[in-house]
């Protein structure tokens, strides 16, 4: 089995490549560089304590991806056996993108942290493309879906969605649900990174399945009344500084005492609690 990999340029992102090549013949590597500007630190209405809360989290994100990927963050090297390539913003489905997977043959590609997959990139692998999306889905899809439910005050539907992907926002057929153990100590960007380990071993999961099986049968998404979709749009900088508040609170605490009756709601696919994961810092 060939697999291709798209996948972003941040730490979290290599190191995924890497954790992917570790296990799995992967002919190729697309660095995407993103086309829009990370969230916002800065806004003109926030109060000089706010701001620094802001720009604290960010961090802090930093410095928690570093400690739990950046031992293993190198950039994949281009070679013979293993074809790399950089995505300038914008390019990741143009036709160049099309043909450097289709070149090496792929039978399977991989995605994680590009923008929307769109045709004729859609159609290279049908039914063999699969998204590692950081959020549970149908409960939360679109961006930041991690960031969010703690701020709704909502931890249980942190985790990782592996699905195939198709035409919409994190919308085709679940494959696998990962969620991370959360413990009292906890602060969002360890949960966070957490949650990026636990879908990984999620995705390993799935591509044994798929290099087994030779085939993926996913759940369709269903219905969800309360399901939340989330867009760059909707995030303002102030959004950090409330949920802070909710950690200054006893967020986490509280779910970790009382978080088993909130997940006994979800349906969940696949072996969704990571608690058999190893999701410490290597």
């Amino acid at each position: 089995m060939r697999i291709g990999i798209l996948t972003s340029i941040e730490t979290r992102h290599r190191y995924f490549a890497r954790a992917i090549r570790a296990r799995f013949p992967v002919v190729v590597v697309g660095y995407a560089r993103p086309g829009y500007v990370s969230a916002n630190v800065d806004a003109s209405d926030l109060t000089p304590e706010e701001a620094r809360i802001v720009a604290e989290h960010f961090a802090e994100r930093d410095r928690q991806e570093q400690r739990f990927f950046g031992h293993d963050a190198e950039f994949v090297a281009d070679s013979a056996e293993c074809g790399v390539r950089m995505i300038g913003p914008g390019e990741l489905n143009a036709s160049e993108t099309v043909e450097f997977l289709k070149s090496r043959e792929v039978d399977a590609v991989v995605v994680y942290g590009t923008d929307l997959i769109r045709p004729p990139l859609l159609g290279v692998c049908p039914g063999r493309t699969i998204n590692m999306h950081l959020g549970l889905s149908p409960y939360y899809r679109g961006t930041a879906t991690n960031f969010y439910p703690l701020l709704n005050g909502e931890p249980e539907y942190v985790g990782a969605t592996i699905h195939l992907i198709d035409a919409g926002i994190d919308s085709g057929p679940i494959l696998w649900h990962a969620r991370p153990m959360i413990v009292a100590d906890d602060q969002p960007h360890t949960i966070g990174c957490k949650a990026i380990l636990a879908g990984i071993e999620a995705m390993i999961a799935v591509l044994e399945r798929l290099e087994r099986d030779g085939r993926l049968a996913g759940v369709s998404q269903w219905t969800e009344p309360n399901a939340k979709l989330y867009l760059r749009k909707n995030y303002h900088p102030r959004q950090v500084v409330e949920l802070y508040r909710k950690i200054d609170s006893g967020l986490i605490q509280q779910f970790v005492q009382n978080g088993s009756r909130a997940t006994n709601a979800l349906r969940l696919i696949g072996d969704a609690d990571g608690h058999h994961i190893n999701t410490s810092p290597r």
